[in-house]
């Protein structure tokens, strides 16, 4: 009997201490002091994009090291962007089924990214076509993550390009005569992911850039805004 009625408090005990809780008890035959303590245990995923400037001279066509904030306007060559996906477990347990999902949309489609494993690519032309793989394309992207440990980053490197319109030359074809033409490259990238405790998802903003002149009437050359690198805020989702 004695045993059962510590076993039962000890049970009591145990479950009044989940998440740092502490309890002590007492009765005339048993007696338990002191503390018990349990891991309180929280799901928690972040993501965050980064937009870096062009990595093609404006002038020449030729790649760059150190990117630039200006770029060619209807050109006959591409220009070249680094865009970063990066997700964090911020939480303390082991997330699994972890999925990044992107659209690079319109005028930009992905030409390589590092790493290449757990990655898939699905191109269309507007309206569903078979994309041709210069002009304009919606590309969606599926990066497989698998697990993230507490405290684990992984990044995602995706080199993308400016792609050609019906007329064949690259985009943008606007903003050297004093006008401007949005620039847009991705929606937000979203996150999901499987804790203990709860199915987290989180999703960035968006980046739109604008090209517009560059106060020298004709030269066939833009500025980019805003001025590249571009970060997101971080968007977190947590349990509990």
């Amino acid at each position: 009997m004695r045993a059962k009625i510590l076993t039962i408090l000890i049970m009591i005990t145990i479950s009044l201490s989940i998440c740092g809780v502490s309890y002590s008890a007492w009765t005339d035959n048993v007696k338990i002091s002191g503390q018990v303590v349990m891991a309180c245990w929280k799901g928690c995923i972040r993501i965050r994009k980064t937009l870096e400037g062009a990595f093609t001279d404006p002038y020449t066509g030729l790649p760059i090291e150190e990117p630039t904030n200006l770029i060619a306007i209807a050109a006959s060559f591409p220009t070249r962007f680094r865009l970063v996906i990066c997700i964090v477990n911020c939480g303390s347990t082991k997330l699994t089924n972890v999925v990044v999902t992107d659209t690079i949309k319109n005028n930009m489609a992905p030409r390589e990214w590092y790493p290449t494993e757990g990655v898939s690519w699905e191109h269309y032309a507007p309206g569903g076509g078979e994309w041709d793989g210069v002009h304009f394309a919606f590309n969606e992207l599926t990066w497989d993550v698998g697990s993230l440990d507490p405290d684990e980053t992984k990044c995602l490197e995706i080199w993308i390009e400016t792609l050609q319109n019906e007329n064949n030359k690259y985009e943008p074809t606007s903003g050297d005569e004093g006008d401007s033409q949005e620039l847009e490259n991705n929606e937000g990238a979203t996150v999901t992911a499987k804790s203990p405790l709860a199915r987290l998802s989180a999703t960035t903003e968006a980046i739109t850039l604008m090209v517009v002149d560059d106060d020298i009437p004709e030269n066939g050359i833009g500025k980019i805004q805003p001025v590249l690198p571009y970060l997101t805020p971080w968007e977190t989702d947590r349990y509990p």
